[in-house]
């Protein structure tokens, strides 16, 4: 059994607009391979903490790394093999598409015109046009193939699907499945959609009050995460094993739990204290751990 290479690793990372603590202490491990979709709500710091790892932010403290290189002083090398998407464009908008690439082309060891040709015909885009002439989701296209010509072994995507229509977003999670499929490809991408996550992510990351409070497998937390209402009619100190989040009320507790434990359910029920297990679906998931 082969052992995961750590493609992205961030330890204690703080990072503050004014005197907003946005990323609090946030420590990740993204593994080569991994189809991370990061969740959370609008303002939770989604782009920040993407923006900070690729070092378009400055951060306040912390440390960063990718493909084993700190992030402040990655070779050329290291550079090519990163792909990024940012939420909005940021590109020359008088510059036609055609010279748009053939400018970014220069920049790259490695680059596949094929892979260009293939996108910009399916996606219908029209070369000759400048960036400014195109539509918020044409350029959104445009700015995924710039990410893709290169070939990258790390793609980071900041809220891809916003501009694209609901066409436009199948044959984008389309191409992330085609990537997904390459083992050497590590994708981390921000949505606001859970079924944009569903359908292409094999790990689910929350982001809340500053850190990734959730990071696991999605198959494992669609299986696995549940929530327990528990009541008593006396009021006793229940402590909840394998708990994410967990509200007192007068009857008892809501909690949310990573993984159920049933010696500790067999235990409660012995004791009286009655405990309902409800299944949860993802966006279930994230609303409740994002309150």
């Amino acid at each position: 059994m082969s052992i995961s290479k750590t493609i992205i690793e961030i330890n204690g990372l703080n990072k503050s607009y004014k005197k907003e603590q946005v990323l609090n202490e946030l420590s990740w491990q993204v593994n080569q391979g991994d189809v991370v979709g990061l969740l959370g709500k609008n303002g939770a710091g989604k782009s920040t903490l993407l923006k900070s790892l690729l070092n378009i932010e400055e951060i306040d403290s912390g440390e960063i790394t990718l493909f084993g290189e700190q992030y402040q002083q990655l070779s050329a090398q290291t550079k090519g093999r990163i792909g990024y998407v940012p939420q909005e464009n940021d590109e020359i908008s008088w510059l036609s598409v055609s010279d748009l690439i053939k400018f970014k082309r220069q920049f790259y060891h490695q680059w596949s015109d094929e892979k260009v040709a293939e996108l910009i015909e399916r996606w219908d885009i029209n070369a000759k046009k400048t960036i400014a002439e195109l539509s918020p989701g044409q350029v959104q296209r445009v700015l995924i193939i710039l990410a893709l010509a290169p070939m990258p072994e790390l793609i980071v995507f900041d809220e891809p699907a916003a501009a694209l229509d609901p066409a436009a977003r199948r044959e984008f999670l389309k191409e992330i499945v085609t990537l997904a499929s390459d083992e050497n490809i590590t994708i981390v991408f921000s949505t606001h959609i859970v079924s944009d996550l569903e359908r292409v992510a094999n790990k689910v990351a929350i982001l809340e009050q500053g850190k990734i409070c959730y990071f696991d497998d999605l198959d494992t937390t669609k299986e696995n995460v549940v929530q327990l209402t528990i009541r008593y009619t006396n009021e006793v100190e229940i402590e909840v094993p394998n708990v994410l989040r967990c509200k007192k009320h007068q009857q008892g507790q809501n909690c949310i739990v990573s993984k159920l434990d049933q010696n500790w359910l067999t235990k409660m029920q012995s004791q009286g204290v009655e405990v309902t297990v409800t299944p949860m679906g993802l966006e279930d998931i994230f609303l409740e751990l994002t309150l």
